[in-house]
């Protein structure tokens, strides 16, 4: 089984990479990467990356003119031959945003997981992460304050997650994609677990999953991985973001956060829509266009 895990940076990913190597190994298949055949694994292994795993997870990016496969930050190589790169791995990770050579990988995988967080939550996620010790380094930029970077990127992270979970919804029922969300992980874990199990077609013992529940859980990953996983808690933009930012993201996102059942006021809760129908998406694009011009014309 070829999986490729998808979703837009700090949405996360890394959490959904735990659960799918845990099913992995638990469902008796087997967790290969390419990058630990590869010559420069060994030195890999060595260097500061951001938690330890880091180095052996292979990290696919997508673009109009080639694949790419790269270690973090620090180590990116052209792809010759995709199909060669994907036979030596059974596990893919994936922040590209859709292109034109999406739809050509994705018939490459058996399984498509696009994993999705609140786009508030995931900005002060990135905020923190964007500008922590170990970016700052591979990816110098002025600003070393979360807030601050907060303040002067939150229309552009915001922009960011809209285009690509719509982007990847769009495909969802061409490519038999299946959206999961950090939000359920965070609630109703086997709930959520569940549906991704019967989704991969993988049946595991009540306590397999009790087990991948605690593996898993961030308690566990924080202190395996204490530079990447922070609180990993779900609703922190009713008390972190500006009324200004929550009037801007309701503009800028609110149609599709809406249509997935996140809501606009502080006072509901989240209610995922999970049934998603081709047919609403142009609509909903046109919905998205139009809530923004109101940002626009300000």
């Amino acid at each position: 089984m070829k999986i490729l895990q998808s979703g837009s940076p700090k949405s996360g990913n890394f959490w959904l990479y735990k659960i799918l190597q845990q099913i992995l190994k638990r469902s008796g298949r087997d967790t290969v990467s390419f990058i630990e055949q590869h010559p420069i694994y060994p030195l890999a292994k060595t260097w500061d990356l951001n938690f330890p795993e880091q180095c052996r997870i292979d990290v696919l990016e997508i673009t109009d003119l080639q694949y790419r496969y790269r270690i973090s930050s620090v180590f990116n190589m052209p792809i010759d031959d995709i199909e060669a790169y994907i036979a030596g791995t059974n596990h893919v990770w994936t922040h590209s945003p859709v292109c034109k050579r999406s739809e050509e990988a994705f018939r490459l995988f058996d399984k498509i997981i696009y994993i999705i967080r609140d786009p508030r939550d995931r900005a002060l996620s990135a905020a923190k992460y964007y500008t922590s010790e170990y970016m700052r380094k591979y990816f110098p930029q002025p600003e070393s304050d979360p807030q601050q970077f907060l303040d002067k990127n939150f229309t552009r992270l915001m922009q960011e997650w809209v285009w690509h979970v719509w982007d990847h919804l769009r495909l969802s029922a061409t490519h038999d994609i299946h959206v999961t969300f950090f939000e359920g992980f965070n609630s109703s874990f086997q709930q959520e677990l569940t549906i991704l199990l019967d989704y991969l077609k993988v049946k595991l013992p009540v306590i397999h999953k009790a087990e991948l529940a605690q593996s898993t859980s961030f308690e566990s990953m924080k202190e395996e991985s204490p530079k990447h996983v922070k609180k990993g808690k779900s609703g922190h933009w009713r008390d972190k973001l500006s009324e200004e930012q929550m009037e801007e993201a309701a503009i800028i996102a609110g149609p599709l956060m809406q249509y997935l059942g996140y809501p606009l006021d502080k006072d509901e809760d989240f209610r995922p829509n999970r049934a998603h129908n081709a047919s609403n998406f142009e609509k909903l694009k046109q919905q998205i266009k139009e809530s923004q011009k109101a940002l626009q014309s300000s």
